[in-house]
């Protein structure tokens, strides 16, 4: 019993990290707030740049939501969720582009959803610039009670400034996705130990149940007590196996962070495996992926690693993990020497040309195993390129695939 009771204490204290990793997660997101460098950036607008009024929002689902205000006199603005497309700030939303208005109210570049909002404000000059490259992720505004014309310059450096609040959304959302593998990895954990554990302990119980049903057949009521508690066993086991699933199966297939998961468990794999040093930095949000996507994108992170193990003699791998507009990229960088050429030089560039990974005036199979020409025909079906290039200072492979048309990236 006391080897049951060991095993039951290592699931609590699973648990009891599993909690604390969450808690962790928590802290780390408050301390790269984006909320917070938003309202920095807000204070900044107004005092350097003359400007009554300064708002931000980011876009949360398929709205635009102003969180930040200063300068306001009134709260119609505050919270207010904008649809994209509508308005100064859904405009520059949907287009990616700053909008300048001198007269918000008249103004025939823009819908006016919220004239009343704007109005009550007594707002006429407005400027929205989009936060992210690409598609926005939110809008910086700058907004007059008076009727000074708004300058190129003012809007170069509200998009200076744009820049930067881009670099703290990217920051805190890959401090999100590490926080979250984390939490997922230790999930898998203690559902192992789980089924390790109770599951053991489950069906030692039940073993020795029915060896006592056998014993006891000649005594009714006790028999009739035993199957009460065989049923109770069973019941015991459902919720065990049910547990232990859902804890494996927390994401599902399409979740956004499931691959940055997957890739995480590949990286630390590796490192464990090689104890070479290796980092995974995911840059951004993940977008959400189909199965044979994330499946092609974690292919290429496992074979990149497994070369580096063969032939790269490396001291350190970096694994990037961004998505731009319409794809997804995968970067696995060593600072190793490659697979060298039979002549002992290294192998040359290679990359994705017209759909084919070359190496040179040739196939790249030489210099990087055989398992790159069946992964650029599963990412040549996906509309996507391969590219391995080799040079003094070490080696990278890039895997893009573009984004499921359904996504409306």
């Amino acid at each position: 019993m006391s080897g049951h009771g060991e095993r039951e204490q290592e699931v609590l204290e699973g648990l009891d990290r599993l909690f604390r990793l969450d808690t962790e997660r928590e802290q780390r997101l408050s301390l790269l707030d984006t909320h917070a460098v938003l309202r920095a950036l807000a204070d900044r607008i107004r005092h350097e740049h003359g400007f009554d009024i300064a708002l931000a929002g980011l876009v949360e689902d398929r709205d635009l939501v102003l969180r930040i205000w200063s300068g306001t006199q009134f709260d119609a603005l505050h919270d207010l969720p904008i649809p994209l497309g509508l308005g100064v700030g859904g405009r520059v939303a949907a287009v990616g582009r700053p909008v300048v208005v001198g007269d918000y109210c008249r103004s025939d570049r823009i819908t006016h959803d919220f004239d009343s909002q704007v109005s009550r404000e007594q707002v006429t000059g407005m400027v929205g610039i989009p936060i992210g490259s690409g598609t926005a992720r939110g809008v910086i505004y700058g907004a007059q009670r008076n009727a000074t014309e708004i300058s190129d310059r003012t809007v170069d450096a509200l998009g200076r400034m744009s820049r930067l609040a881009t670099l703290a959304v990217d920051v805190a959302d890959g401090a999100a996705t590490l926080a979250d593998t984390s939490v997922a990895a230790e999930r898998r954990r203690i559902a192992e130990s789980l089924h390790d554990s109770v599951g053991a302990m489950l069906f030692g119980i039940g073993s020795s149940l029915r060896q006592l049903q056998t014993e006891a057949r000649e005594t009714p009521y006790v028999a009739q007590r035993l199957a009460v508690i065989e049923h109770q066993l069973s019941l015991a086991g459902s919720t065990l196996r049910e547990s232990v699933s859902r804890l494996h199966d927390a994401r599902s297939d399409h979740d956004p962070g499931r691959l940055a998961a997957d890739v995480a468990g590949s990286v630390r794999s590796f490192e464990l495996r090689t104890g070479i040093p290796a980092s995974f930095v995911p840059v951004g949000r993940t977008p959400e992926l189909d199965p044979e996507r994330r499946a092609v994108l974690v292919r290429a992170v496992d074979e990149a690693l497994l070369n580096v193990e063969k032939h790269a003699q490396a001291r350190s791998v970096v694994v990037t993990l961004a998505a731009y507009d319409d794809l997804v990229s995968i970067a696995v960088m060593d600072d190793g020497v490659g697979r060298p050429e039979p002549d002992g030089t290294p192998a040359p560039e290679s990359e994705a040309k017209g759909g084919a990974v070359t190496a040179g005036d040739g196939p790249a199979t030489r210099g990087t195993g055989a398992g790159l020409p069946a992964l650029q025909t599963r990412v040549e079906r996906l509309g996507g390129s391969l590219r391995l290039v080799q040079e003094d200072d070490g080696t990278t492979l890039r895997c893009d695939v573009p984004l499921p048309r359904s996504s409306g990236s």
